[in-house]
């Protein structure tokens, strides 16, 4: 559904609240984009902005570089164009961060080597899977569906051409090729157990799980917690080692543990 003008004004008013400007200002501001140049009670008129108000706004404006004068009787004003404010902001917004990041360098706690973080939001966790794919300087090894490959896909073809080693198992009959890939076996089981997972882990310090319980949300988390990236890689890589075994002597297995290897996947009824 298309958004309405008075959303879309009202969305762009609060978008520059955001960027510094007052209510009035930011008011004032689109009245001058959508007409100019215009005098000051025009300018109240179509902004909203009350006419005792008005002037001192746009005399504020003026010291801030937002709107221009024009030498008339009465008084014209014209604003900064958009492209020209958008540029102004971006270069204050790159000089503050340059400033907090000296800044809170200096006067922020180490973070814990125990840290975890918590995401709930399934295109929240992709970004966070290509951020670390994006960061990887030696190893990824990770243990993925299709959905999820073809969505990072382009992040490990990124690091193996960085010279970075990645390893995949992958569920599913599509796979990445990218590094050395490992298929998953095949089984009703498998997909019932693990469909919608996540397991990676980036350069042995930083590890990421995601999945989706049937019938419920997306969540997972990410972490440089030691003890739990070594979990993190053991897991990926036992599973490695479990299918390396199933594919090389499947006959055998399959006939000792069942076509599904219910046999060797229910515990409760192991001998």
């Amino acid at each position: 559904m298309a958004q309405g003008q008075g959303d879309l004004i009202q969305t762009t008013i609060e978008t520059l609240r955001g960027m510094g400007l007052t209510l009035y200002e930011a008011r004032a501001y689109l009245a001058l984009l959508q007409k100019s140049p215009s005098h000051g009670n025009d300018i109240s008129r179509r902004s909203g902005v009350p006419g005792p108000k008005i002037y001192e706004t746009l005399n504020r404006m003026t010291v801030k570089g937002l709107v221009s004068t024009l030498n008339t009787d009465p008084q014209l004003y014209t604003p900064l164009p958009y492209l020209e404010f958008l540029k102004l902001k971006k270069r204050e917004f790159e000089s503050a961060a340059a400033i907090l990041e000296v800044n809170l360098r200096k006067v922020a706690l180490s973070p814990p080597d125990t840290a975890l973080w918590q995401l709930t939001d399934y295109e929240a966790l992709l970004a966070k899977a290509r951020d670390l794919l994006d960061d990887a300087a030696e190893t990824v090894l990770i243990s993925m569906w299709p959905e999820e490959g073809w969505a990072l896909e382009d992040h490990l073809a990124a690091a193996d051409r960085r010279g970075v080693s990645v390893i995949s198992l992958q569920y599913g009959p599509q796979m990445i090729t990218v590094g050395k890939v490992f298929p998953h076996l095949q089984s009703k089981t498998i997909h019932e157990r693990h469909s919608g997972e996540l397991t990676m882990v980036v350069d042995q310090r930083t590890g990421l799980f995601m999945g989706r319980p049937k019938g419920g949300e997306w969540n997972g988390l990410w972490t440089n917690n030691p003890g739990v990236v070594r979990l993190m890689t053991n897991y990926i890589r036992h599973d490695i080692y479990s299918n390396k075994l199933i594919h090389r002597f499947e006959g055998i297995v399959k006939a000792e543990f069942g076509e599904e290897l219910e046999g060797l996947i229910n515990l409760e009824t192991d001998d």
